[in-house]
C-alpha cells in the first residue's frame, strides 16, 4: 500500500522503477538503460495558492501538501505530467484533450456515446464494444427489426476484429480550451501532440488503427495493462480549426491541433469465453432488442477504461468502454 512522504523539512526525491523497468533490469544482460523519465504533480492543488498572503506565505499551503510515495504501477503513476515548453515562456494556457462526441452530421464529426435506451444499466457516457459475431447478430440479424434499423446502434463498436472496429472511430480533439484565443488560429508546435500513449486491459481489448489494422503494443505490465505508443500519421487527421473553422466544429473552444482517432476491438479471451465476464462483470437482462422467436436478450458486460495520454504534452483522458457479450 502506498503512503505519504514527510516533506516538512528537506526536499525529497523518491524515485522507483515501474514494473516493466524492473523486469528489464532483471534481465541482467547489460541492455537496461534509463533514457527518459517523467515528473508529475498529481498531489498538488494549485487553488491553495493564496495571493492575499505575504510573499513568503503565498504558496505555504501548497508546500505543506503531503507527497505520495512513488508508485511502481505505471497505470496509476504520474497521471498529470509536467510539461516543458521550449522557447515558449509566455504561454497563458496549457493544451487539453477532449473526447469529440458530436454527431456525424457536423462538419468534423465525432463518435457519440451509446444512448441509455440502447445500453441498459449503462451510465449514459459509455461506448459499447460488441465482442463477437453472435453479439453483433443480435442487431444485424434480428428479424423483428425493419431492414433500415437492422444495424448496431450509435455509440456501439463492432469489435469482432480490427477491421470491423475501424468503421467506428473514437475521436480525440486537442487544443487550448479557452475563448480568449481564437479557434481560427493554429496551435504552436510545442503544444501539438503527435505521440499518444493508450493504456487498455489486454485481457479485454486491443487497439485498432483507422485503416483497420491491429496496433502493436509497446509492452504489457504485470497487471495486464497494455501500453501502445502511437506515432504513425494514420492516427492523426485533419485540424478542426484555423481560418474558416466554426465554433461548433470541436469541443475545444480555442486553437486546435490534429485530431487523434482509433478504435477498440475485443480480445480472444472475452470473444470466446464467459470466464472474465463472470469474474469482473455483470449480467444484464433485456439488454438486446426484442427477438423474433426464442433468442435470448440477456448480455454479460464488463465496464472498463481506456486511458489516453499525450507523450509530449502530458494531456490525459479516460474513456469509458463497456465490453458486451450475448449469453449463448
Amino acid at each position: 500500500m502506498s503512503s505519504f512522504l514527510d516533506n516538512s523539512g528537506d526536499i525529497i526525491l523518491d524515485a522507483v522503477l515501474t514494473d516493466v523497468g524492473r523486469q528489464r533490469l532483471a534481465r541482467a544482460d547489460g541492455s537496461f538503460r534509463i533514457y527518459a523519465f517523467s515528473f508529475g504533480d498529481d498531489e498538488i492543488n494549485y487553488k491553495l495558492y493564496d495571493a492575499t498572503q505575504s510573499t513568503a506565505r503565498k504558496d505555504l499551503n501548497i508546500l505543506r501538501t503531503p507527497v505520495l510515495e512513488a508508485f511502481t504501477d505505471s497505470s496509476v503513476s504520474v497521471k498529470y505530467k509536467l510539461l516543458t515548453l521550449s522557447g515558449q515562456n509566455n504561454s497563458l494556457f496549457l493544451p487539453v484533450a477532449r473526447l469529440n462526441t458530436k454527431t456525424a452530421n457536423s462538419n468534423f464529426p465525432g463518435f457519440p456515446y451509446a444512448a441509455s435506451a440502447d445500453n441498459p444499466s449503462g451510465n449514459g457516457n459509455q461506448f459499447v464494444v460488441l465482442v463477437n459475431q453472435n453479439t453483433v447478430n443480435k442487431y444485424v440479424q434480428n428479424s423483428s427489426l425493419t431492414a433500415t434499423t437492422r444495424t448496431i446502434p450509435t455509440g456501439f463498436i463492432n469489435g469482432v476484429s480490427s477491421l470491423t472496429a475501424a468503421s467506428s472511430l473514437l475521436v480525440v480533439d486537442q487544443g487550448l480550451d479557452t475563448n480568449q484565443l481564437s479557434y481560427t488560429t493554429f496551435l504552436t508546435n510545442d503544444l501539438v501532440e503527435d505521440s499518444y500513449l493508450i493504456q487498455i486491459d489486454d485481457r479485454l481489448g486491443k487497439i485498432a488503427s483507422p485503416d483497420g489494422r491491429q496496433a502493436v503494443e509497446s509492452f504489457i505490465d504485470s497487471n495486464n495493462i497494455a501500453t501502445y505508443v502511437l506515432t504513425n500519421p494514420v492516427y492523426y487527421g485533419e485540424i478542426p480549426g484555423g481560418p474558416g473553422a466554426n465554433l461548433g466544429d470541436s469541443p475545444i473552444a480555442g486553437p486546435r491541433g490534429p485530431r487523434f482517432t482509433f478504435s477498440v476491438f475485443s480480445s480472444l479471451n472475452i470473444a470466446s469465453s464467459d470466464f472474465l465476464f463472470d469474474q469482473f462483470g455483470q449480467e444484464v437482462s433485456n439488454y438486446f432488442p426484442t427477438q423474433a422467436g426464442s433468442g435470448s436478450r440477456t448480455a454479460k458486460v464488463i465496464d472498463s477504461i481506456v486511458r489516453v495520454r499525450g507523450n509530449k504534452t502530458g494531456v490525459s483522458l479516460d474513456i469509458p468502454v463497456r465490453f458486451t457479450r450475448a449469453v449463448e
